[in-house]
């Protein structure tokens, strides 16, 4: 590993380093309690020689010579606690003004991180209102020549954000979706340029905290991609954790010689060439490689278009009043009595699924009476079970009669609307009335086509 840096630096230290927030990096977004939480440690830890407050990542880009010559240091972890350290600090110090960083000096966008930045120097500005000039002074001290931080400092962009992946203070495991990033960023190494491994991880940390309503990077992973590609092969799809990434891991088309990869190859090569055309600068058009959710997984920059591909498919079909399913979605899956239950939540769940992997297959066709097959096949377990817990589910989808099965062998949507969902007469849950009526109406043929 490129480390070219690793050793405690006190803040005022850190803060005299040529610091910068590069593109990539998700908005600042802690909100009161992380930053109250920081200041009552910083408090109860004062009258110690040297309290240390955590792990900051930096990355120094060796390929950029204006970087390299002014001592840039990327920030890849600890944005958040340095940008609020810094915060603190310019407040304590007040009008002598003695603080000095290039965090001061960058240049915002995302109103986010500014309206996060605003509310939190309000809150820090009211934690220490009520202390004393000398109060202030002495604390300031504290925490610019007592606080540490280590600085890990490296030389690879991969390799750092493979240190911040095995890298945690607080000790709580690794989170699956960021071992996945470092893995397929070192995959990604020997084919791409720079330039695109940023993009892949700007996008990438705009997944894990969207700033609109969409899903998140983590529940798209876990709780929509992961369960599809378990239950497409009739697999356990419960639980998505750092124990069975290998769901999405897969082959390098650049070093694997085996006869089935040469389709995926040639398709690789037609999207990369068409892309590359100068027609392209003409008619302005470009094509994404055209994923299939359970398809085998292609290591580095195509395991984030895929990611990102069935994020904008979710979105697409369910988030917003303009999505493709919203209306459907809200009226028989959210709005009836009960729906909140955590029982209806694993059913609905079960039902986005199998509307998203009939999507994928057949796009649009029949998209809506698809959707009235998914609904009755899911919530049946509504009316069959009592209580529903996420392992009846699992069973559900997995079974080899199932839906997923049904969607997986068609070659025609009309083999999927030919599939019979099971029919409950005398629901054993009666306490779901409204979704027995939906049931019973799209089995009539009598329920109004979805918009």
């Amino acid at each position: 590993m490129a480390i070219v840096f690793h050793q405690p630096q006190t803040i005022v230290q850190l803060l005299e380093k040529s610091l910068t927030i590069p593109e990539y990096q998700r908005p600042y977004k802690w909100q009161a309690k992380h930053v109250n939480q920081l200041i009552d440690d910083i408090f109860n830890h004062r009258t110690k020689p040297c309290y240390r407050l955590g792990t900051v990542v930096l990355h120094q880009d060796k390929e950029s010579e204006r970087e390299a010559e002014k001592g840039i240091l990327n920030i890849v972890d600890g944005q958040q606690r340095l940008l609020t350290l810094t915060l603190l600090c310019t407040i304590l110090d007040g009008e002598d003004k003695t603080i000095s960083s290039s965090l001061l000096e960058h240049k915002f966008e995302s109103s986010v991180s500014i309206e996060n930045l605003k509310n939190n120097a309000q809150i820090v500005s009211e934690r220490v209102a009520s202390l004393q000039a000398t109060e202030k002074q002495a604390l300031l001290n504290f925490v610019l020549h007592k606080c540490e931080l280590v600085q890990v400092t490296l030389d690879d962009l991969s390799e750092a954000f493979q240190f911040f992946d095995s890298q945690n203070a607080r000790g709580k495991a690794l989170a699956p979706h960021d071992l996945l990033k470092a893995y397929h960023l070192r995959e990604m190494m020997d084919s791409t340029e720079q330039t695109e491994r940023l993009h892949h991880v700007s996008l990438w940390e705009q997944g894990v905290n969207p700033d609109d309503d969409s899903a998140d990077l983590h529940t798209i992973m876990g709780e929509f991609l992961f369960r599809m590609r378990r239950w497409i092969d009739g697999d356990y799809g419960i639980q998505f954790s750092r124990h069975n990434i290998e769901v999405f891991k897969g082959i390098n088309l650049g070093n694997t010689q085996y006869a089935y990869v040469d389709a995926m190859l040639a398709l690789d090569y037609a999207v990369e060439t068409f892309n590359a055309d100068p027609a392209r600068k003409w008619d302005k058009q470009t094509k994404g490689y055209p994923f299939q959710v359970g398809q085998v997984m292609i290591n580095g920059k195509r395991f984030f278009e895929y990611i990102q591909h069935y994020m904008g498919i979710h979105t697409s079909l369910f988030v917003g009043n303009e999505a493709r399913l919203s209306a459907f979605v809200y009226e028989h899956a959210v709005k009836y009595n009960g729906s909140n239950r955590k029982g209806d939540s694993y059913v609905r769940n079960l039902f986005l699924c199998a509307v998203m992997y009939y999507y994928d297959k057949f796009g649009d066709v029949e998209l809506d009476k698809a959707a009235q097959i998914c609904y009755r096949w899911a919530y049946h377990l509504r009316l069959e079970l009592q209580r529903i817990g996420m392992e009846s589910v699992d069973n559900h989808a997995k079974d080899r009669t199932g839906l997923f099965r049904a969607i997986s062998k068609a070659v025609h949507p009309q083999q999927v609307l030919n599939f019979q969902p099971p029919y409950i007469v005398k629901p054993n849950f009666t306490n779901a009335s409204e979704v027995q009526t939906s049931i019973e109406k799209m089995k009539s043929g009598k329920l109004h086509e979805p918009s």
